[in-house]
């Protein structure tokens, strides 16, 4: 159903009243409150939106605060929703066709360090995959801010991309103190210097858990999270 200017205007303010700040609760309530309307409309054809949302729809969810009860449940199955299809992606890596891929690329980078043996590669490499999603993640952020402005949807967030922002900053967090955690160990402790300079094995391996973490974080961003909590 297509709702007039003022229709559209009325459904946007009593989402804002809700404080709904965020794009996939923001459609998918939007989404609900004009199937709930269109419905309604065919028993009584002269129902105004306004009326529907706020005499009709609101009671059946205990009014306001019942509303912002199922928002929150709505946010909490999101940020959920994200978590778990991080740990699936990264299991899907050992799946299938996945499977000779991440193959293919832990011997290439074996074949890699055992040929040039150059740490600064390794490093790079490392760096670059977890600097890609976070460099993509911010790409995406300024395309939606500009795509709010130019816009003005009614909300100002996008759950997932900031779930994943988190995770990547958070990540580079990790990544910088395990450097320097990895540099003092060099110094004190013999045997692992000799694993991280002199075994092309455990280098690939570093080179392809980072490869991991890049081909994860990236394919999650391609997912569209959508709650089924509402039904109409």
């Amino acid at each position: 159903m297509k709702l007039t200017v003022e229709q559209h205007e009325q459904v946007v303010f009593y989402l804002q009243h809700l404080d709904i700040d965020s794009q996939e609760l923001f459609e998918e309530f939007y989404d609900h409150i004009v199937c709930s309307y269109e419905t309604q409309l065919q028993k009584e054809p002269e129902l105004e939106i306004k009326t529907h949302i706020w005499h009709r729809l609101q009671p059946e969810f205990g009014g306001v605060g019942g509303f912002k009860k199922v928002i929150k449940k709505h946010e909490k199955a999101i940020g959920w929703n994200v978590s778990k299809r991080v740990f699936i992606t990264g299991l899907s890596a050992f799946k299938g066709i996945n499977l000779l891929y991440s193959l293919g690329i832990f011997l290439a980078a074996w074949g890699l360090m055992a040929t040039t043996q150059n740490l600064t590669i390794m490093v790079s490499l490392i760096i670059a995959c977890f600097a890609l999603p976070m460099a993509v993640v911010i790409h995406k952020h300024y395309q939606f801010k500009k795509s709010i402005r130019e816009n003005k949807p009614g909300y100002y967030r996008n759950l997932r991309n900031s779930i994943i922002m988190t995770y990547s900053t958070i990540s580079l967090y990790l990544l910088y103190n395990l450097g320097h955690l990895t540099y003092r160990s060099l110094e004190n402790h013999i045997e692992f210097n000799q694993l991280y300079t002199e075994v092309p094995l455990f280098q690939a391996t570093l080179i392809g858990l980072a490869a991991l973490y890049c081909y994860t974080m990236l394919t999650v961003m391609k997912h569209d999270f959508k709650t089924k909590l509402l039904t109409t």
